[in-house]
């Protein structure tokens, strides 16, 4: 099941041949999920306009997911409740099949993250993908073989705009955006009401969108135009799915804080804007943080402290403090 593997692909042709070259590693068929991404995007779409509260709250990294569930627990009820494209195809995949022996289904997919959404290594045995694949580990094996011939592939526009920020759908109440920092910011903000204006949320913690993770070739930038390319002969509808087949198993309800009160929220939020304001702003991730917020958190937590800055420690025996 080939996620983002499209991207360095510039027409239908080179994405034929892609698909036809992982099939020769070994696999006996290989499935397109653009469909089943672009219903997913779909039905998050029509929740959103339904909906009559805070946003709803999209992403298909498990990074954002867990990061709600474990940093804000009050906007755990604001997740779309959807599956990951992934298992949802997984499944579709296993009902077609059923009866014909057991059946391996490894997802190809575009980044670490999602690397853990299968059993890698081996240790989630609820979900429907049996294992996945980083395509940076495998595309020397790919590469002889992309010229020698084709599998016949068409995509779905929906699916392939969900991957990345500059084409996902356009309406003034819709906010979509990527890089972590951002999103934490976002974050923030929603939790204490202040985008209730906003319908949907989107939320990629990658720069550029999934394709702009490091583990996938290609770029993200070119990416947005080869979409109209792997489209321009013909495309497929998304999916028609009933909904309790895209129903989501990942965010549990267990472990959930939610008895933390807005007003012990603020204090947080507070306390934690006094020590930003100790940390050097870099966000250079020296500490292991990606951002010198998450570490103000952190040390707001306890679980750091204003020695564990480099920064800060190279600033004092500069100093001879």
């Amino acid at each position: 099941i080939p996620g983002a593997v499209t991207c360095s692909c510039s027409s239908l042709e080179e994405a034929q041949g892609m698909f036809y070259a992982i099939k020769q590693l070994g696999f006996d068929e290989v499935v397109d999920i653009t469909d089943v991404e672009g219903q997913l995007l779909l039905e998050t779409e029509k929740m959103a306009a339904s909906h009559d509260r805070q946003a709803v709250i999209s992403s298909d990294c498990p990074v954002v997911n867990r990061m709600i569930q474990e940093r804000y627990p009050m906007l755990v009820d604001h997740l779309a409740p959807l599956e990951y494209a992934s298992e949802v195809a997984a499944a579709e995949v296993r009902k077609r099949l059923a009866g014909k022996g057991n059946v391996g289904i490894f997802y190809f997919c575009e980044c670490e993250a999602k690397l853990m959404l299968a059993k890698h290594p081996y240790d989630n045995p609820e979900y429907e993908v049996d294992h996945a694949l980083a395509p940076v580990d495998l595309f020397p094996m790919i590469r002889d073989k992309l010229d020698k011939g084709k599998i016949d592939v068409t995509f779905c526009l929906e699916g392939l705009q969900a991957g990345n920020p500059a084409r996902m759908p356009q309406n003034e109440k819709y906010l979509v955006a990527d890089g972590f920092g951002k999103i934490s910011d976002i974050l923030d903000m929603a939790e204490f009401g202040i985008l209730d204006y906003y319908d949907f949320l989107y939320l990629f913690p990658c720069f550029n969108g999934c394709i702009g993770g490091h583990l996938i070739w290609g770029n993200s930038y070119i990416y947005k135009n080869n979409i109209n390319d792997l489209i321009a002969e013909r495309r497929k509808a998304p999916t028609a799915l009933p909904l309790k087949d895209l129903s989501s198993k990942e965010i549990p309800d267990e472990g959930l804080d939610e008895s933390v009160s807005f007003l012990e929220k603020m204090a947080f939020f507070k306390k934690v804007n006094e020590q930003l304001e100790n940390l050097p702003g870099y966000d250079c991730s020296a500490c292991g943080m990606q951002t010198c917020r998450i570490m103000a958190e952190e040390i707001v937590r306890g679980n750091k402290s204003l020695d564990d800055c480099y920064i800060i420690q190279f600033m004092r025996e500069k100093n001879g403090k």
